[in-house]
């Protein structure tokens, strides 16, 4: 076995002293951190211990709490470290800067008596065109390296646009204004359906046996009194100012009419108000007989709800 001279020894020494007394540049620093990101070849234990070292979690952490407005517990804290650790470690994270290029433009000298320094560096956009971003580093405890915190983007300066730019932007900006309108107009429309349906159930679940208790009940009331030429049932299924502007002669004569051309009747559905629970609207289907084929139609009527009972409030 071959050994190694005196001198060789010594001189093996020298070297390894001065390679752990080197200080490393900004620059030297996060380009160390890119190596450890790119490489595969590293056990996971390795890949953390580098991470650990090139990147200042805690001063992160203050920048955090500074913008969040409150302090972290050590159980967040651990988990946030344990985030960044994952990530770093992840292929994802590794693919991501190797498609980038990460390169470094510019290493303004570093302040090592505050522990303050940054880098301008490249990275290549989704887009295909070059981003820059600033690398915030601060020094270590040993004062051996540089480890990062923070890289925010460098946002590019655009041209003014001009006047022909800014009336097209403006112009479709007013397009998607007027789209939105239109779907939020869209969802108002089918949210007061619902409503109105909703409380229609709820008012014909459980109302009573009171021929005024639903509009439901109130209309289907009005027209049986019509089948029966009851003039005074049907005025009982009115408002108060409905009845007293009522003509009794006029209100026989136009019942007689209707229940000599009533075929058929069917209450079909009832809505109440979005905006006021005490107005609604009930659909009956009509079938009135006339010369050649019968007289088909749905038709509206308007109710309200006058204290416990709901009431038509339309003329006789």
């Amino acid at each position: 076995m071959r050994t190694l001279s005196i001198a060789a020894v010594l001189m093996l020494l020298v070297c390894t002293v001065l390679a752990d007394d080197k200080q490393l540049t900004p620059r030297e620093s996060f380009e160390k951190f890119v190596d450890v990101v790119m490489r595969e070849d590293m056990t996971e234990a390795d890949r953390a211990a580098a991470f650990e070292s090139y990147f200042d979690f805690e001063t992160w952490l203050g920048e955090r709490e500074k913008s969040d407005g409150k302090t972290y517990g050590e159980s967040e804290r651990a988990d946030m470290k344990r985030d960044w650790l994952d990530l770093f470690r992840s292929a994802e994270f590794r693919d991501s800067w190797r498609k980038r290029k990460v390169r470094v433009l510019e290493e303004p000298k570093a302040d090592r008596e505050s522990g303050k320094a940054e880098l301008l560096i490249s990275m290549t956009g989704s887009a295909g065109t070059e981003e820059k971003f600033r690398v915030l580093m601060t020094l270590a405890e040993d004062g051996s390296h540089w480890r990062w915190y923070s890289i925010p983007q460098i946002e590019a300066e655009l041209p003014a646009a001009s006047l022909a730019e800014r009336l097209e932007n403006a112009e479709k900006q007013l397009d998607e204004v007027i789209k939105q309108r239109r779907r939020l107009e869209a969802f108002e429309q089918a949210l007061q359906e619902d409503i109105s349906r909703m409380r229609a159930e709820l008012a014909e679940e459980g109302a009573g046996d009171s021929p005024y208790a639903t509009p439901k009940s109130v209309v289907e009331t009005a027209w049986r009194a019509i089948e029966k030429g009851d003039a005074t049932a049907l005025l009982d299924c009115h408002t108060t100012r409905r009845i007293a502007a009522a003509k009794t002669d006029e209100l026989k004569a136009s019942l007689a009419g209707t229940r000599e051309r009533l075929m058929a009747w069917e209450v079909v559905d009832s809505t109440i108000d979005a905006s006021d629970a005490a107005r609604a609207v009930v659909r009956v289907k009509l079938k009135l007989q006339q010369t050649g084929e019968a007289d088909q139609r749905t038709i509206s009527v308007r109710v309200v709800k006058v204290g416990d009972n709901w009431k038509i409030d339309e003329e006789p």
